[in-house]
């Protein structure tokens, strides 16, 4: 008898599984996995052919498998879809990352998978991002109340030196008692012009840097010196400057995961509300700031603070008091080479490039 043929047979028919259905198949084969002694058979639930339970093979159409056959396939789906330790991306039976320093690896592998974004001469890099921001407005006692207001957000950077480049924002929505004419300002465009000493915008700025994990850590050490967390401070504005290089993305996350104090935090979502994994450490005044992956490509998403605790916070209207578990970030939506500027808003703001 050919095994691999009637198991072939077997399953011919079967309709393709989702992620949601391995993922349940996943967990309770390593619920019985763990259990001494455990055993159990392998059903098909209504409507889908994907493993439900470990042990023997499933009996309809009369097909049975040696037990030593069932066994040895039972170790081949352990070793192949759950023994990786998350390191296959695109499985979603994979273990997910058991610490925050493999998961830096995996976004760094992620990303070098990616080509880099070139613009031409002329062209500008066009990034789009949601992000989450907080308000204190007064209430009619003058208590400062908080509103959480969520900002689309726009870039236009030049791929050329010496060019203005452009910032547009747009508050879409609130949560809180602020009245809607304190957050909606309409389209805000704030325009950066050369100055006498041109400075350079995240593109031009950073596709000089090496990709070299060694000579990013140096560059960012000689700005920052070694303190961790520091470091890390300047990892997150790199990482989200950096989306349009890949390559130099790569590099950046094997220099986070060579950080102390790094933790993993699972199970989590972005500003947009995509799922994910994050990597944070401890700002140790009551904050935790975070990269946030994808919790199936492990690509980059977007960046955030979170209150670990109630903290003060001071604004230009006085202290008002930051409660725990409210969040600031933003996420990464869309990245693409455009030939040039939009119309810009008759009331734009204009600044100078810093030098």
């Amino acid at each position: 008898m050919n095994e691999m043929e009637d198991l072939g047979h077997l399953w011919a028919d079967m309709p393709e599984p989702s992620a949601h259905d391995l993922a349940a198949s996943r967990a309770a084969l390593m619920s019985t996995i763990a259990r001494p002694g455990g055993r159990g058979v392998l059903a098909r639930p209504r409507g889908h052919g994907v493993l439900a339970r470990p042990g023997a093979f499933l009996r309809s159409r009369r097909v049975v498998l040696a037990g030593a056959m069932a066994a040895a396939l039972t170790v081949g789906i352990l070793a192949a879809q759950v023994g990786l330790g998350g390191s296959d991306p695109g499985n979603p039976l994979a273990a997910p990352p058991a610490d925050a320093q493999t998961l830096l690896k995996l976004a760094a592998r992620a990303a070098a998978e990616q080509p880099d974004t070139v613009p031409a001469s002329g062209q500008y890099v066009h990034t789009r991002m949601l992000a989450q921001r907080s308000l204190f407005a007064p209430d009619e006692a003058g208590t400062r109340q908080y509103t959480k207001v969520m900002v689309n957000e726009e870039r236009w950077e030049a791929a050329d030196v010496g060019k203005p480049w452009l910032s547009r924002e747009q508050s879409v929505s609130a949560t809180g008692p602020a009245p809607r004419n304190r957050w909606d300002h309409g389209v805000e465009d704030t325009v950066y012009e050369p100055a006498a000493c041109p400075g350079q915008p995240a593109y031009a700025r950073l596709r000089s840097w090496p990709t070299d994990p060694a000579q990013v850590r140096a560059k960012i050490v000689a700005d920052t010196g070694p303190d961790p967390l520091r470091m890390w401070s300047s990892l997150q504005g790199l990482v989200t400057e950096s989306v349009v290089r890949p390559s130099l993305s790569a590099a950046l996350y094997q220099v986070a995961a060579g950080l102390d104090g790094i933790v993993l935090i699972p199970d989590t979502v972005d500003v947009a509300g995509r799922p994910g994994l994050a990597v944070g450490m401890d700002q140790g005044d009551g904050r935790r700031s975070d990269l946030i992956f994808d919790k199936r490509t492990y690509r980059y998403l977007g960046e955030r603070t979170v209150n670990t605790a109630d903290r003060k916070g001071r604004t230009p209207f006085g202290e008002v008091i930051e409660r725990k578990g409210e969040v600031n970030g933003t996420a990464v939506l869309a990245v693409d080479v455009v030939p040039g500027l939009p119309e810009v808003s008759p009331n734009a703001s204009r600044m100078q490039i810093p030098c």
